[in-house]
């Protein structure tokens, strides 16, 4: 196979691995993260109706109106991914005998945010502003395969080939500020603007090449790899949200947040025979489009004492409408996430928080992730300390990133078997002056 072929063959590698942030199958975009607090993030990541602390400035901003003291939030989060890629395995007669797993890539992500919110006039106006600083995408995602020669028959395993990385790294953060004031003691409205602004790199390589074992190559160097690199982005976008109070037991909220346009610049050097679906450029200008999202909840307190209550949220997004002008070929989907959750407060003030969330991926609708969640919180020298843990997985069928033609074998004309399992947890403290 000529250098042009194997370029070919990663074609289907890069386009597949354009879409990271945490796993291969989050976003083209970036990973969207949870901006809530541990409070929320126990309770399946609802974010209509439970956070009323300065965090809702970049979920439901009308509940700002709440406010009526400086508060100050702070958050910390960590997400474990374990990914694992597995090949079928056939008898003679094509039967399939099960799966070995030729993947195993563990890694742990985390970040952080700091918001603030006063009520900035009197009580009785109902008025309240915030600003704050979190993360909005996460782009970082790191995948290795030790690729192996099948046929070498060698103890105790097979000769090592290549060692090939997917390796990603950077964000895309928000600075936000907003207000909202109450109409009345049902309705509450309120508005915020995101400044955002990042920088993201991606590096797909291969190291440790054994010439010997790729005959189909003109020459092998030892490693070869693509860069692509997007500075100085940075745009902006509005929020609003509305909150009305049915009654004691029962609230709805409805928020909508706009489109983003970031303008940023762009670097993308090929290696040694290695196709990018990049476009070629040094400091060239381009666009990232983010999409517009609505979401609507509604929470219920069962009891007469109002100790516990449940709150359920959708989410739509319109991910069809993102594009990414350096990167050809990105196609998304729009999605519906789901999102439950319920608190009951024990006499001793302490909370117990449990629930679930669905999200399917805007690059593979089949390929959802389902999430169990579970918290509580506790008063710390006047602190408020909230702490959740989640636990996630998601199945799906994907073509190798490395497509073994690249390695001078046959290709696979079928899709392995990837799994992925996430643990993460969540730290918030408040403090109200």
């Amino acid at each position: 196979m000529s250098r042009g072929g194997i370029g070919g063959a990663l074609l289907i590698l890069l386009l597949a691995t354009s879409a990271v942030g945490y796993t291969l199958l989050d976003l083209g975009m970036g990973s969207q993260v949870f901006q809530g607090s541990a409070k929320s993030g126990g309770m399946g990541e609802v974010f209509q109706l439970t956070e009323a602390t300065p965090l809702s400035l970049t979920l439901n901003p009308s509940l700002l109106a709440r406010s009526d003291k400086l508060n100050a939030t702070a958050s910390y989060r960590f997400m474990r991914v374990e990914e694992d890629w597995s090949l079928p395995v056939h008898d003679s007669f094509d039967a399939l005998l099960g799966y070995e797993t030729y993947a195993n890539n563990k890694n742990v992500y985390h970040d952080g945010d700091l918001s603030f919110s006063t009520g900035a006039l009197p009580a009785a106006a109902n008025l309240a502003f915030a600003i704050g600083y979190m993360p909005a995408y996460d782009f970082n995602y790191n995948f290795q395969q030790e690729v192996r020669d099948r046929n070498s028959q060698a103890e105790p395993l097979d000769k090592l080939v290549a060692d090939a990385f997917v390796e990603s790294e950077g964000a895309i953060h928000s600075v936000s500020f907003g207000g909202a004031g109450g109409y009345g003691e049902r309705f509450y409205l309120g508005l915020s603007v995101d400044y955002l602004f990042g920088s993201y790199d991606m590096t797909t390589r291969l190291a440790n090449m054994d010439a010997t074992k790729l005959p189909c190559w003109e020459s092998a160097p030892a490693e070869t790899a693509t860069v692509f690199s997007a500075s100085d982005l940075s745009g902006a976008r509005f929020r609003i949200g509305a909150t009305y109070v049915v009654n004691n037991r029962v609230e709805l909220a409805a928020t909508y947040t706009g489109k983003a346009d970031l303008d940023g610049k762009y670097t993308s050097t090929g290696g040694f025979g290695v196709y990018s679906p990049w476009k070629q450029g040094s400091g060239e200008s381009f666009k990232l489009k983010y999409p517009a999202s609505v979401g609507f909840g509604i929470s219920y307190k069962p009891r007469n004492e109002l100790r516990t209550v449940v709150e359920a949220d959708v989410r739509f997004t319109q991910w069809s409408e993102a594009e990414n002008e350096a990167l050809d070929e990105l196609v998304l989907d729009d999605i519906y996430e789901f999102f439950i959750g319920i608190e009951h407060i024990f006499y001793n003030s302490r909370p117990l928080r449990f629930g679930f969330n669905y999200k399917p991926s805007p690059a593979d609708k089949e390929a959802a992730q389902a999430s169990a969640t579970a918290g509580s919180g506790f008063d710390v020298y006047g602190l408020d300390l909230d702490f959740s843990l989640s636990v996630g997985w998601r199945r799906f069928r994907e073509f190798s990133l490395f497509d073994d033609s690249v390695f001078c074998a046959q290709s696979r004309e079928f899709s392995d078997m990837v799994e992925e399992t996430f643990v993460g947890g969540q730290i918030s403290l408040s403090k109200r002056f």
